[in-house]
């Protein structure tokens, strides 16, 4: 399917952002997909995984990072990026222990992300 891109400014010729956020639920299945271009899947305690619509050729960067209604030492990262099957893991650990953890659900709670693709093999 071709998509109609808009127009990124960058040094890097060729870029495309895909950025998104979604609401975790505790154990349970993400809701309230903010964004286009993928959907996201929780595959065990505070991880997720983030399947593209598209297939782009390399990342160029991707970051993640949450949004919680009260202080916490949650922290989210970025996980495996495969290219091939499209998806990206993204975790929420604690901070002071490395394990990855839910996040109960709140409609402040937001798990927030950007991948900065190269939409082409071609160097510049």
């Amino acid at each position: 399917m071709a998509r109609i891109l808009s127009h990124t400014q960058a040094l890097d010729k060729a870029m495309t952002l895909i950025a998104g956020s979604f609401a975790p639920a505790g154990a349970g299945a993400p809701t309230n997909q903010n964004g286009t271009g993928f959907a996201v899947t929780r595959t065990g305690a505070g991880t997720f995984q983030v399947k593209f619509t598209d297939a782009w050729p390399k990342v160029i960067s991707a970051r993640a990072h949450i949004q919680l209604n009260a202080a916490d030492k949650l922290a989210a990262q970025v996980g495996a990026i495969d290219l091939v099957a499209k998806t990206m893991v993204v975790r929420v650990v604690d901070s002071s222990t490395g394990a990855a953890t839910d996040v109960a659900a709140n409609a402040n709670n937001r798990v927030n992300f950007e991948v900065w693709f190269k939409n082409s093999a071609v160097s510049p």
